[in-house]
């Protein structure tokens, strides 16, 4: 009998044989998830009436645009990033990281919004640029009593009540960022979607309709 002992080669190819399967396996399940949360969205902006068209950006998101909306809105902007399933080593980086699926919602309101906050998390996808964004306008960035994970910054006070405030609309809904602004879309929210999440409406959309009206509430 010959005696052969695990190589350097063995484990490379052995390492090659795992990826190529992930792959194909990974492959399978974006396509079936990318299915399942383009039904999700789209059946959960339904209510909001107008028209919607939807756009693949490669394999891996979409984009859905819905216009003419009943009140309080007139626009969404809805785009939907998937985690690289197929990809092992960029997969397991960004479980590691606490990246899931990503839903990014640009809302343009049916009236006008004066105030400005941002609220983010620091260590999730997107947090870098709004970092950034705050710096470049000098506000003052501080930790939310309430919620240890994340940060708030604004322009002044009314601008760090507000953002309280609609955290507390949104209630338990798990939020990557929240940013007011005059300019549209006046709201952007930006969420993780659990890859267990099977509610229709999804959480954050069944919130956006209070959400918009405490937003538009407190004009002045």
């Amino acid at each position: 009998m010959f005696d052969h002992s695990f190589t350097a080669t063995d484990a490379a190819i052995a390492l090659a044989a795992f990826l190529l399967l992930w792959y194909v396996a990974g492959m399978q399940v974006k396509r079936r998830r990318a299915v399942t949360l383009l039904r999700q969205v789209r059946d959960s902006i339904q209510p909001f009436g107008g028209t919607a068209t939807i756009r693949w950006i490669g394999r891996s998101a979409f984009r859905i645009e819905a216009e003419k909306l009943s009140a309080p809105f007139a626009r969404l902007s809805i785009s939907v990033l998937l985690e690289p399933w197929e990809t092992f080593f960029l997969w397991a980086a960004g479980r590691l990281r606490g990246r899931r699926d990503w839903l990014l919602t640009g809302v343009t309101l049916d009236g006008p919004v004066r105030m400005r906050f941002e609220v983010y998390h620091p260590q999730r996808r997107g947090a870098f640029q709004v970092s950034r964004e705050i710096r470049e306008r000098g506000w003052r960035e501080e930790p939310l009593a309430g919620w240890p994970s994340l940060r708030c910054a604004a322009p002044d006070a009314d601008g760090r009540a507000m953002a309280r405030e609609v955290l507390n609309v949104l209630g338990k809904v798990d939020v990557w960022r929240i940013g007011l602004s005059p300019e549209v879309p006046q709201l952007t929210v930006s969420v993780p979607i659990p890859s267990s999440e099977t509610r229709v409406p999804l959480p954050i959309f069944a919130a956006l309709p209070q959400l918009a009206q405490t937003v538009l509430a407190r004009r002045r």
